[in-house]
């Protein structure tokens, strides 16, 4: 078992670096190139040392540089069963990518990683032609710390959130505000209801003006059906650190 605690690092959009209480290091949906939200001086930080890395969905934004950073850090990488194989025709080593789907549960550096819903599209642009890559997921992340992250993905609200809380009973959830291609801070607010979670972190926001929800108005919008949830309100390049 590990000892510690769990840092989670939000660079930006929806690109999450976890680092385990063991000192493993997981990425989620890295998208550095082009991304205006992405922290200056992490990059280079980026091409080593990382364990494993996490990809919801085929979208530019949260898959653009999975290929660079695969190859540099020699990673497994593990998504959704038909974005695994479109990967794999980029250029990540077969051996690496683990290729799972809803229900499945994998190992990835130390980490127990359970396939979730999640209400959204996945596919890619390959060279000018839209190519459909299955389906967007979520993830359950249970550290060996006992602590335990519920990431949506990028998602509107559906009922199964609630069950998802009742199972794994999550001690934060990471979930898209933005809007526009995701759920606002309204239908947020009431996924963490459903969930119970008591710390959340807003993503997918503020990256684009299309993306108008703010960590500020979901807090409004939690006010108004008295869910205590607490709102972590974090900038590009800043961490949490869970109770060890």
């Amino acid at each position: 078992m590990g000892t510690g605690s769990t840092t989670i690092t939000w660079l930006g959009h929806a690109t999450f670096l976890f680092e385990t209480g063991d000192g493993k290091r997981i990425l989620l949906d890295p998208w550095l190139t082009g991304n205006p939200a992405f922290p200056d001086g992490w990059r280079e930080r980026l091409t080593s040392g990382i364990d494993g890395i996490l990809v919801s969905h085929g979208h530019f934004d949260h898959s653009r540089d999975v290929v660079e950073l695969a190859q540099a850090n020699g990673c497994s990488v593990a998504t959704q069963m038909e974005l695994g194989q479109w990967l794999v025709g980029k250029g990540v080593a077969e051996e690496n990518v683990i290729g799972f789907n809803r229900g499945g549960c994998i190992e990835l550096a130390g980490v127990r990683v359970t396939l979730t819903d999640a209400r959204h599209s996945s596919s890619a642009d390959d060279n000018g032609q839209t190519v459909y890559l299955g389906e967007s997921c979520g993830f359950i992340l249970q550290f060996s710390e006992n602590f335990t992250v519920y990431h949506t993905g990028d998602t509107c609200i559906f009922s199964g959130m609630q069950l998802m809380g009742e199972l794994y009973k999550p001690d934060l959830v990471i979930l898209p505000i933005g809007d526009f291609f995701t759920m606002g801070p309204f239908q947020a607010a009431h996924s963490l209801r459903l969930i119970g979670a008591p710390n959340a972190i807003p993503e997918h926001y503020g990256t684009f003006p299309m993306l108008h929800g703010t960590p500020e108005q979901l807090r409004s919008e939690l006010s108004k059906i008295n869910q205590p949830t607490a709102v972590i309100d974090l900038k590009p390049g800043e961490s949490w650190v869970s109770e060890p």
